[in-house]
């Protein structure tokens, strides 16, 4: 018993101290960024100042809260905060107006409500099918809503009007994570193509939805997680090729059906054969990553404000022309560390439930940081979507704050599970003994 103790003691410890070493890091980089913003101009941004000391402080006070709660994932929480923490200086760093990070700060706080409330839902019902039906419901519900109280926007109709000219939402963001649940509601413990129809043909309907609206960036997202949720519920390789083949197929027909497909197809083949109308957002994002170089231009130094969009849909490539390829190449790093990680939690669930949630979750946020950054190295077509956690507005980032909270609640239902399996061993031991 007293050697089981003292290893788990040990761990606990190590992992205290390697997460203590990235909040430090954490800290330091948030008041040093918005101190530099603070003092780049001959007039000092009192705005800056402020986020400044609040940044880390909330960071800490977050962290140690949290912590205090549950025993959650320590390095996805640090890594979370800090992505909000770079979306709030860069937009800082680059707008032209007050308003933006001031917006984007109070975007956080209710994203940290959200997040703190996505962790106690987790944890607190135990029986989920009972929800998947009424949730299934609300998801389709509000995906449509545009149609009744939205209009259209940059060639899609994909916002509803909350107060008008003050607040608008954006439905399918906040989805995201209810369809996430209603799928691994419908695929746990169901490894049978038939017992998982239901499931699929929501995710179709969403999509059907969403397309109708001109959400192309949402209709991906959602029908790329539904195929790898399905997937990892069923290892059946031969109906996710063939979900994905109908998935090509249907692209192909959207393509020949809607000009504005086309018109996206053609911008990402060759943006320089109309660098002044169609092209010019991409082209101008090639220009500002080019302009950074390694190292950067220097907060506020750069012209990221060229670019259509630059705080939403085109932040990436603001990033890099501001601090540079290697800080953005970092950035991708965090990414794939939260996904890696979230992974780990997904595999070490006692529930094939909580299994796949974790698993969807952070399939959904790697989904969207890939097409995001392909879209603006034109590596991939533009498909609309912001970078998760980063990008400036409230549907995105409450929404994604909220997945994170669940991802940290199925890690503390996961921590208090190992502890309860090494005191049973304990007791065993000290029984054999």
């Amino acid at each position: 018993m007293d050697g089981l103790g003292k290893v788990e003691k040990m761990r606990r410890a190590l992992m205290r101290s390697n997460t203590r070493l990235l909040l430090s890091g954490v800290l330091v980089f948030q008041l040093l960024a918005m101190a530099l913003v603070a003092f780049k101009d001959e007039t000092v941004s009192v705005q800056a100042l402020v986020l400044a000391a609040a940044l880390p402080l909330a960071t800490l006070m977050v962290v140690n809260l949290m912590g205090k709660l549950w025993p959650v994932d320590r390095a996805i929480l640090i890594l979370v905060l800090l992505l909000v923490s770079i979306g709030i200086i860069t937009l800082s760093g680059i707008a032209r107006s007050e308003v933006t990070p001031r917006t984007q700060a109070i975007y956080a706080v209710a994203g940290l409500v959200a997040m703190f409330a996505g962790a106690a839902f987790v944890r607190a019902w135990k029986s989920w099918k009972k929800f998947a039906v009424p949730l299934a419901v609300l998801c389709l519900l509000a995906l449509a809503s545009p149609w009744v109280l939205g209009s259209w926007y940059q060639g899609a109709r994909n916002w509803i009007t909350i107060i008008p000219d003050v607040l608008t939402v954006q439905p399918s963001e906040f989805m995201k994570p209810v369809l996430v649940v209603v799928l691994a509601a419908g695929f746990a413990n169901r490894p049978r193509f038939v017992r998982c129809l239901p499931a699929i043909g929501f995710a179709a309907a969403c999509c059907a939805i969403l397309l109708s609206e001109r959400d192309l960036g949402a209709v991906l997202l959602y029908f790329l997680t539904t195929v790898f949720m399905y997937y990892a519920a069923t290892s059946n390789a031969l109906l996710t090729l063939a979900g994905l083949g109908m998935g090509c197929v249907a692209a192909v027909i959207a393509y020949h059906a809607f000009p504005y497909v086309q018109d996206r197809i053609a911008i990402w083949i060759n943006p320089w054969s109309d660098p002044q109308d169609a092209g010019y957002q991409l082209v101008q994002a090639l220009i500002a990553i080019g302009s950074g170089g390694l190292f950067g231009m220097g907060l506020g130094l750069g012209s990221p404000t060229n670019i259509p969009l630059y705080h939403s849909d085109f932040i990436f490539a603001s990033m890099a022309e501001e601090f540079g390829l290697i800080f953005a190449v970092c950035v991708l790093a965090v990414y794939a560390i939260i996904v890696l990680r979230g992974l780990i939690v997904a595999m070490n669930a006692r529930t094939s439930f909580h299994s796949l949630t974790a698993f969807g979750l952070v399939v959904l946020l790697g989904l969207q940081t890939m097409l995001i950054v392909g879209g603006n190295t034109k590596l991939l077509p533009l498909t609309g979507v912001t970078l998760p956690l980063i990008s400036a507005g409230g549907s995105s980032l409450v929404s994604t704050m909220l997945s994170m909270g669940l991802l940290l609640g199925i890690s503390s239902m996961n921590a208090e599970d190992e502890a309860r399996d090494i005191e049973q061993l304990a007791l065993k031991e000290e029984v054999s003994l």
